[in-house]
């Protein structure tokens, strides 16, 4: 049996108001050589029901079921039984556009690519969008393996040829948030050529009950656990200088940008700030230095990182939280 161009995995838990959306936007890629693989992560609204119907009217998607072991695992629970020659995922609250596969296919092929990305709609609940494009990007960095570690590092942006995945024993880690850290920027630097489509096909749902939104949270820390297992990564595959500027940059924005704003907004604040801190100058302590981070933050993002710090983790606290 001829195995299919792609097969998308799309882990399911919770979601009977959007999983429609999404299995509607699959089941009618222009890409027909593909195949829908959809993980009950034990779901227990109706998801289901849901499932079952798109099983019965399309031939190429595929249901399974198995306990709740969060998206990691479903993600690679999803990948074990995968039969495409390319792996896409995407979470089943967003959803993709039509030639989505399609085009992100043509591409690994035309260019025998590892990896492809595509760039990305941030939709809002009110109904509203924002495109998000990589072109500045591969402006500022013409190496596409690179660039991709300023960019964002979702899985479900990208198509992953199966054989990257498989052969270098790449899998989500369990019961952590932040997992597709781990997967993304090990497979931007072991891909022998990633190839880069600017055009927006997922729409990344903005949901105000998203998990990132609990305040008291343990989770939060999850985020040291995650990148002390890609500095290890790098450091075995003796990768750290030649992706210095680049992990310092993912690990900076990861912890003293983006990672910091949401610091500030949990409960924990100041010991979450304290330990992003201490790891930060115990892998990078010219950080602040980095040229990616001056070239690619406004001047805001660039005084909050300059400035946040034990004297005034309070003021930004009560400027942000």
């Amino acid at each position: 049996m001829k195995k299919p161009a792609v097969s998308v995995i799309v882990p399911v838990y919770n979601v009977e108001k959007y999983l429609g959306r999404c299995l509607d936007s699959l089941v009618m890629q222009t890409l027909k050589d593909i195949e829908i693989i959809v993980v009950n992560d034990g779901s227990p609204d109706g998801s289901q029901d849901i499932i079952d119907e798109y099983v019965r009217k399309h031939e190429n998607v595929v249901s399974f079921k198995k306990e709740n072991g969060g998206l990691g695992d479903a993600r690679n629970f999803g990948l074990e039984r995968a039969k495409g020659e390319y792996i896409g995922f995407i979470d089943s609250d967003d959803w993709a556009e039509p030639d989505m596969y399609e085009k992100m296919y043509a591409k690994a092929k035309e260019d025998d690519c590892d990896l492809v990305v595509c760039d990305l709609i941030y939709t809002f609940e009110d109904g509203s969008k924002e495109d998000y494009t990589e072109a500045g990007i591969r402006k500022l960095v013409p190496d596409n393996k690179k660039a991709g570690f300023l960019s964002p590092l979702f899985a479900w942006n990208k198509l992953y040829k199966k054989e990257l995945l498989m052969d270098n024993s790449l899998r989500y880690p369990v019961g952590l948030w932040y997992e597709d850290i781990p997967v993304t920027l090990p497979c931007f630097a072991l891909s022998k050529k990633t190839g880069y489509v600017n055009e927006a096909f997922v729409h990344y749902v903005q949901r105000v009950s998203s998990i990132m939104g609990n305040r008291t949270s343990r989770k939060f820390y999850d985020i040291f656990t995650v990148l002390d297992s890609v500095y290890a990564f790098f450091k075995e595959h003796d990768l750290l200088d030649e992706y210095h500027d680049e992990l310092e940059y993912v690990f900076a924005q990861q912890l003293m940008v983006y990672g910091a704003f949401r610091f500030l907004r949990s409960d924990d604040y100041y010991d979450l700030s304290e330990t992003a801190r201490r790891f930060m100058n115990e892998r990078y302590p010219e950080w602040k230095g980095n040229a990616y981070l001056k070239k690619t933050f406004n001047i805001k993002n660039r005084i909050f990182y300059r400035t946040n710090g034990p004297a005034t983790y309070r003021i930004w606290k009560k400027l942000i939280g």
